[in-house]
Order: C-alpha cells, then structure tokens, then sequence
C-alpha cells in the first residue's frame, strides 16, 4: 500500500516538473507571440500536419504489428489497433515510458512473444535516438566528438552482440532473425522520425524561414527528449531544448515552444485520450498486469528483505 502511494506521488511529482518546466518556459517567452502563433498557421497547412501526423500513426501501428508477427503466434488481429492506441496512453504514465508494455495485456494468447515485441520495439527506439544524437552532437558540440565516437562504437558493438545473446533466444517464442527484424523496425523507425522532421519543417516555414537540415538537426534532440526521464514523456524537456536549439537558426523562442506543444497534442495527446478510453473499456484485462506486477513486487521485497 505504501509504495503504491509513494508510485502516485513520484509519477504526480515528475507530471508536475513537466508541466512547471512549460509555464516556466512560457514565462520567459512573449506570451502575445506564443498564442499568436496559432493565428498565424493556414488551414492547409494545419491539415497537411494532421495528414503526417495520421501517416505517422499508421507507420507505427505497422511497425507493432510487424513485431507482434513475428515474435509472436498467437494472437487475434482484431486486438492489434486497440493494443497500439492504449499504448499512448501508458506511455504517459511514467517517465521514459516504461509503463507501456501494459498494451501487451490487451493482446489475448500467450504474452512471452508479445513482450519480446513490445521490447524490441522499445529498446530499437531508444538505440536509434541515441544513435542520431551521438552522430549529430559533434556538431553542436565539437569539443566531445571523442566521447561521441566511443559511444558510437559502443552502440555498434551492442547491435552485432544483443541479437546474438542466448538469454534473447531463450526468451523468443519461435524462432526468427533478430537481425533482419531489427533492421526492418529500424526503418519503420526512420521513416517515422522523416515525418516528423517534415512535421515540423512545414510549421516553422509558416513563421519563420529554417532549413531541412536545420530542422532534422534540431528534431533529433527533440525526438530523444523523452529518454530523460525527469517528466513524463519529455514534455518541458523537449521544449526547453525547442527554444536552445532553434533560437540558433532564428526562430522566436515563443514559436519554437509553440510548435512543439502543437506537435506533442498532436502526435501524442490526441491518440493518448483515444487509448485512455480503451483502456477504461478493456479494464477486465488488465487485471492479469496488477497480478504479475504485485507478482514481481512481493519476488523483489522477499530478496531485498534475505539480503539484509
């Protein structure tokens, strides 16, 4: 009981960082320029973005479908679209996103394939956020572009090893070619980030005047916000480094925090409050994650507990 209020209050102290960074940001911006902003989007262009913005959604939903295929053999299609969309909405529970893999328990059959999905899926994500940052940093910041290397080695070195790892193979319900998956989620993976790249090339351009290469270079940083997990989902974070790094190529502190907002509401409010409702419809399957969950608490007490 302790801890489950001492998780509310961490995951309502790390909501509230996040949303104390957005007002802080915003009171340092010109508010005026900041509401402004919006006035100054076309309506073409606003449904070009929520166009990319439902390609993007499609991508993704493709890309968990792909993984659950072919990790797993035992699952109703039917399950897939609502399993993706209530992964939004876990995404926002806990900073870095972990509570996600709960939309493997909307997924009916034998979970062991699906979370081996749900983990190559999360882990591909996060190696090639960091894998874009470690390639661009240099250029931001010349003066670590040893460390950048190293770390860039290092990455290389864990895609040839972790797909060879026989604790992997131990894991996977049937048998496939990590390497081959990977490298086809890594795609999926890049195509995404493109759209988003464009997402946002097409919303400064409307204010302002920014490069693709600028904006590609900025929206890595963006894009990897979320991997520190100080609030949930990176917001305040990604906006904070919005103003940072776009105020080096000429864009208004106020737009740069405004298309950030627009994007986050777009791309990961909207199918957030669509998961959140599936989820409320679909409580009864949930209740296999609070047994594992309570499972998993009470194994780590008893060996916390026989260490001390």
């Amino acid at each position: 009981m302790k801890r489950s209020i001492r998780e509310k209050l961490l995951y309502i102290a790390r909501f509230a960082i996040g949303i104390g960074l957005v007002i802080w940001i915003l009171h340092l911006v010109d508010l005026r320029e900041f509401l402004e902003y919006y006035t100054l989007l076309s309506a073409g262009t606003i449904l070009l973005i929520v166009l990319l913005g439902l390609i993007s959604l499609n991508i993704q939903f493709r890309r968990w479908k792909y993984l659950v295929g072919r990790n797993s053999s035992d699952f109703a299609p039917s399950d897939l679209l609502p399993s993706f969309l209530a992964g939004f909405a876990f995404r926002l529970m806990i900073p870095g996103g972990q509570a996600e893999f709960g939309k493997v328990f909307l997924l009916r059959g034998k979970k062991r394939g699906k979370f081996v999905a749900f983990g190559m899926e999360k882990l591909s994500l996060t190696y090639i956020k960091l894998l874009l940052i470690v390639s661009v940093l240099p250029i931001t910041f010349p003066q670590y572009t040893v460390y950048c290397v190293a770390a860039l080695l290092i990455l290389v070195v864990l895609f040839i090893v972790l797909p060879r790892t026989p604790m992997l193979h131990k894991l996977q319900e049937k048998q496939v070619d990590n390497y081959r998956v990977l490298a086809k989620t890594f795609i999926y993976s890049m195509v995404i980030f493109a759209v988003m790249v464009l997402q946002y090339y097409l919303l400064l351009n409307q204010v302002s005047q920014i490069s693709m290469a600028a904006t590609a270079h900025t929206a890595i940083y963006l894009w990897g916000a979320g991997i520190i997990p100080i609030s949930i989902s990176g917001l305040g974070v990604r906006e904070g480094l919005a103003v940072f790094f776009l105020d080096g190529y000429g864009i208004n502190a106020a737009h740069a925090v405004a298309t950030s907002l627009f994007l986050f509401t777009l791309n990961s409010i909207i199918p957030a409050l669509i998961g959140a409702y599936i989820i409320s419809r679909k409580r009864a399957n949930l209740k296999e994650m609070s047994a594992l969950v309570q499972s998993a608490r009470e194994i780590i007490t008893k060996k916390s507990a026989s260490r001390t």
